[in-house]
């Protein structure tokens, strides 16, 4: 993917202007997205985390295409992450489907 140099430094200052450990929501994705390509194996952790949280999000909970949609990305993200990083950011795509159907069980007993 070509990515427009300027996006990369914007998106890199607001990384650094952060002072959490991750950027949430709708900036996260951005941010992460961009990064992303120019750096698969160092954001991949970080974007599978941020689009895994938008799939749960409220904004995605009637929109059963969006929400498939951002977890095929999580899924295509949680696979570049590194052998190497930690067993923590390795396994983050295992817990996160077991959450993922736990959550949906729930939903489904309770009629929402």
């Amino acid at each position: 993917m070509d990515v427009n140099g300027d996006l990369v430094l914007k998106a890199r200052v607001r990384l650094l202007s952060h002072n959490e450990r991750v950027l949430h929501g709708e900036e996260g994705l951005w941010v992460y997205r961009t990064l992303f390509a120019v750096t698969p194996h160092v954001y991949a952790y970080k974007l599978a985390l941020v689009l895994r949280e938008a799939a749960e999000g409220p904004r995605v909970a009637g929109l059963p295409g969006a929400r498939e949609a951002l977890l095929a990305e999580a899924r295509e993200a949680a696979a570049r992450i590194p052998g190497d990083a930690p067993v923590y950011q390795r396994r983050m795509w295992e817990q996160s489907v077991t959450d993922l159907r736990l959550t949906e069980q729930q939903v489904g007993r309770t009629g929402l």
